[in-house]
């Protein structure tokens, strides 16, 4: 397998339409990397250019040490999985598998062997003979899966493969791609808008927006600690609360004071008076017998959302709405009073005018 690097990164159509700016990002030998980010964000674009089928800009792009800028997308030894699974209608899962090592020369004996190992790895040795038609999604989605297994390709790259999926499904083909990838040990690019994905598949996940790279890390430390606001809120959910840096704590609307852990306290003393945002998830809202330290607030509840072992609170806070994750079992009445308690150990920080979080 191999690592793909890319230096620089750029394309833009007519000098005027940049799609994706300057972006630098090395992938590592057999890693599973995710780009998520929203639509129009340039991911998929950026996919393409690894593949070969939108030209480069400006940048350098190289796979296993070698620049593959001007090289032909046959020749750059990777397998692309695509939304709509590009499967030959009139052919059968064992031709639409083989397809591409027959286009190559390869032997019989060999194409014979590649798919037989495949269709065992991917559960389709009794499918061989059907045609697309005759497959459920989940089916067909393996078939391209397979097609591109049997190249065994430097690199595979995934674009979006279980969009067309009901939820279900998506599940359960999460589960095989990643249990995949930890047999076959292949350099992995995928791209999703799904966080979900994202958190659970990748080992390291990049988020990009507008055509910039605004994180790279693991999945837990995207989340935990999200280098901007963008991230915060795009990675799972993440109520924002305006407020103004105080030397005793930050000050939400007139006369509620968030008092904030040292370490944030110490820096806020050095930015008194500056615009803040304050971020707080869901999950750090407590019940006020929680031993965790916090700072309780007396809070009317507007709507409640059922999920099952947990409940959404929505709840009005310094003007503004915040929503909780709450118990199931603590029972809850919308339009009545409860007491919370924030778990400010927790809380993350933002500058209002840059929007990049103050560690």
């Amino acid at each position: 397998m191999a690592d793909v690097v890319l230096d620089q990164i750029s394309k833009s159509y007519d000098n005027q339409n940049t799609i994706i700016q300057d972006v630098s990002l090395t992938v590592k030998d057999r890693e599973f990397l995710v780009l998520v980010g929203p639509s129009g964000c340039g991911k998929s674009t950026l996919l393409r250019m690894i593949a070969g089928l939108e030209s480069i800009t400006n940048g350098t792009l190289s796979i296993a040490g070698r620049v593959v800028n001007e090289t032909a997308p046959k020749d750059r030894d990777i397998a692309m999985v695509f939304q709509n699974y590009a499967l030959y209608p009139h052919m059968s899962v064992y031709e639409n598998m083989a397809f591409g090592l027959k286009m190559r020369k390869t032997a019989k004996t060999e194409i014979e062997t590649k798919v037989q190992e495949a269709a065992r790895i991917l559960d389709l040795a009794h499918l061989l003979e059907r045609k697309p038609k005759q497959l459920s999604g989940g089916q067909r989605q393996r078939v391209a899966l397979g097609r591109a297994i049997v190249r065994n390709p430097k690199v595979f790259l995934m674009d979006e493969p279980l969009s067309n999926l009901d939820a279900k499904l998506r599940v359960q083909m999460r589960t095989e791609i990643a249990s995949l990838h930890q047999r076959l040990k292949a350099t992995t690019i995928y791209v999703t808008h799904d966080q979900v994905e994202a958190m659970t598949m990748g080992d390291r996940v990049v988020i990009l927006n507008k055509g910039k790279i605004q994180q790279v890390d693991t999945p837990l430390q995207v989340y935990q600690n999200p280098v901007n606001m963008f991230v915060a809120g795009f990675v799972g959910q993440m109520n924002f609360l305006a407020g103004i840096l105080e030397p005793d704590g930050l000050r939400l609307g007139d006369n509620m004071l968030m008092r904030l852990p040292q370490v944030l306290q110490n820096k806020a003393n050095q930015l008194n008076g500056r615009g803040m945002v304050l971020g707080i998830r869901p999950e750090y809202w407590l019940a006020p017998e929680d031993p965790q330290e916090g700072q309780t607030f007396e809070v009317c509840i507007q709507r409640i959302e059922m999920l099952g072992r947990e409940q959404l609170l929505y709840f009005p806070l310094s003007g503004q709405t915040v929503v909780a994750r709450w118990p199931s079992d603590l029972p809850v009445k919308e339009s009545e009073s409860l007491s919370v308690k924030l778990d400010t150990s927790k809380i993350l920080l933002f500058d209002a005018a840059t929007e990049d979080r103050i560690i």
